[in-house]
């Protein structure tokens, strides 16, 4: 009688280690890029919303040849009729019969924060990034002419 051999084939110890151990090498890598993406896209979001403010409040300048006040809280003060009161983060920003900006930038983890200089002739406003060594963070308190800025905090001012 003639045994029949029967033919198996499978992946040995080492080929099933090799694959293992290359599977958690590129997560390895990967990994630590992809940790910081939501970081980075919401301050994505709170600079583009500053930018918005920037230009919300170039129109409130051309409408009082001034900028907006601002509180101990670092608040706008411009929002209402005469005299102007403090405009609330998140609500609109409209004084009189004018809308400047629909809705004010609100963050649910950082505080925008906004300050007027120069006897009204010139403001900034800032906020401070999740991402604080983002490479924007510099560039924009040396546009800024930020002597002691923040840490971490990203700048946007009257030009």
């Amino acid at each position: 009688m003639n045994k029949l051999k029967k033919l198996t084939t499978a992946f040995t110890l080492i080929e099933l280690l090799v694959v293992i151990s290359i599977i958690g090498l590129l997560t390895a890598i990967a990994l630590p890029n992809m940790m910081g993406m939501r970081e980075r896209a919401r301050d994505s979001q709170r600079k583009a919303a500053l930018n918005e403010l920037k230009t919300a409040l170039r129109l409130y300048y051309n409408d009082y040849q001034e900028y907006p006040l601002n509180n101990a809280d670092y608040q706008i003060v411009g929002c209402g009729n005469t005299p102007p009161t403090t405009c609330e983060w998140g609500e609109a920003f409209s004084r009189n019969s004018a809308t400047y900006m629909k809705q004010l930038p609100k963050d649910q983890v950082k505080t925008f924060k906004y300050e007027r200089y120069n006897s009204g002739e010139s403001f900034r406003a800032w906020i401070v990034l999740e991402n604080t060594s983002d490479s924007e963070v510099s560039a924009s308190q040396a546009k800024c002419n930020i002597a002691s800025p923040e840490a971490g905090a990203y700048y946007v001012c009257s030009d």
